[in-house]
């Protein structure tokens, strides 16, 4: 728990009738919970994402494939999800080991699939997140960039 409530908004336990000032930020509880569905990556977990060359997810609703993206040349790219699906892909630029957030889409089941325009520079490094969220059959989705 991070907010403070004031006296007379808990009734019970009787304890907390005079409020309760938290220390703030998040406990271990909470620590560990979101671990469970933002688990650290390892190189296990990461496939190259090249221009022209489709990926297939193979994974199930809720889970998550990451793409590294390394550039050969500095220009404009379109990312896309293929096949029936309901997907969001992030596209986040890793900047001395850490993950920054560049831009995203989510295609919130309408009738069409996750899109992204974006500038990439050669020599920089880019991690592409894409949570499957519904597939109408297995194995009927994948990414490409071109």
């Amino acid at each position: 728990m991070e907010y403070p409530f004031e006296a007379g908004l808990i009734q019970e336990p009787a304890t907390y009738r005079n409020g309760l000032t938290p220390a703030g930020g998040l406990s271990q509880l909470d620590t560990t919970y979101a671990k469970t569905f933002y688990p650290p990556l390892t190189g296990a977990d990461v496939t190259d994402l090249r221009p022209l060359q489709s990926v297939p997810m193979n994974i199930a609703a809720g889970e998550q494939k990451n793409l590294r993206i390394i550039p050969d040349e500095t220009r404009s790219y379109e990312i896309r999800t293929v096949g029936t699906s309901d997907t969001v892909m992030v596209l986040f630029e890793d900047v001395a080991g850490e993950l920054r957030y560049r831009t995203a889409d989510d295609d919130s089941g309408e009738d069409r699939n996750a899109f992204l325009r974006v500038r990439l520079f050669q020599g920089r490094t880019y991690m592409l997140r894409v949570r499957l969220y519904y597939s109408n059959r297995a194995g009927g989705t994948a990414v490409i960039m071109s």
